[in-house]
C-alpha cells in the first residue's frame, strides 16, 4: 500500500499552515488518500529544496508508489527550474506529486511530464511579459516627466498588510495583479495599490 504525505511550507515561524492543511485534508479525504502523514516545513522557497524537509521526504522518506500532496506549486518550488529538478527526482524514485488547488498530478508518466513542462514554460512566459510591460510603463512615465515612488501622504494601512510575505512570494513568481486580487479576495485596485506600496518598481536611471 502506498503512503500518502501532506507537505506544508511557510517562510517564517510567525506564519501557520492552517489554510494549506485544510485544503490538502479536504482533497485527501475526497480522493481516498488516507491516512495522511503530515510534513510541516518552515523555510524560504529561495532555499534549495534539497536543504528543506522536502529534500528528506523525496530523497529518503518516501518510496516508489508513494504520493506527496502540496497545496500549490509555489509551496514546493521557487522557480520553474527548481520545479523541474523536484519532478525529475520524484519521477526517478516513482513518487507522485499532486498539486491540490490545481488538481495537477505530476508523475513519471508522459502526461505528467508534459503538464510540468507546460506549467513551467507558461510561468516563464508570464514573467517575461510582466517585465516587458514594466519596462514600457517606466519608459512612458519617464517620457511624461513623472517620478516613480509613493506620493507624500499615501501611507496608511491596507487590508493585505498582514499577508505581505505570501503576496510577495506569489508576486515574485510572476502572478499578475488581477490573479493576486482574485486569490486574496480583494479588488484589483486594492491589489495594485498594495503592490505599489510594498513592491515598488525601480525608477529608470538616466543614460550615462
Amino acid at each position: 500500500m502506498p503512503t500518502y504525505y501532506g507537505y506544508f511550507r511557510v517562510s517564517r515561524d510567525s506564519q501557520d499552515t492552517r489554510n494549506q492543511r485544510l485544503g490538502i485534508l479536504e482533497y485527501a479525504n475526497r480522493n481516498g488518500f488516507a491516512p495522511l502523514v503530515e510534513v510541516s516545513d518552515t523555510a524560504s522557497r529561495s532555499l534549495p529544496w534539497q536543504e528543506r524537509l522536502l529534500g528528506d521526504l523525496l530523497m529518503e522518506q518516501a518510496q516508489s508508489g508513494d504520493v506527496v500532496l502540496a497545496s500549490e506549486l509555489t509551496r514546493i518550488a521557487g522557480s520553474p527550474m527548481q520545479a523541474f529538478s523536484i519532478l525529475e527526482v520524484a519521477g526517478k524514485r516513482g513518487i507522485t506529486i499532486i498539486i491540490t488547488k490545481m488538481g495537477l498530478k505530476l508523475d513519471s508518466s508522459l502526461n505528467g511530464q508534459i503538464q510540468a513542462a507546460m506549467f513551467g514554460i507558461a510561468s516563464m512566459i508570464e514573467v517575461e511579459f510582466i517585465r516587458a510591460r514594466t519596462r514600457e510603463g517606466l519608459q512612458r512615465a519617464a517620457a511624461d516627466g513623472r517620478i516613480g515612488g509613493r506620493r507624500k501622504g499615501s501611507i496608511g494601512k491596507l487590508k493585505l498588510d498582514g499577508k505581505r510575505a505570501e503576496v510577495g512570494e506569489l508576486h515574485e513568481l510572476g502572478l499578475t495583479a488581477p490573479k493576486l486580487a482574485k486569490r486574496f479576495g480583494v479588488t484589483e485596485k486594492t491589489m495594485r495599490k498594495f503592490l505599489k506600496r510594498h513592491f515598488p518598481k525601480p525608477t529608470p536611471q538616466p543614460p550615462a
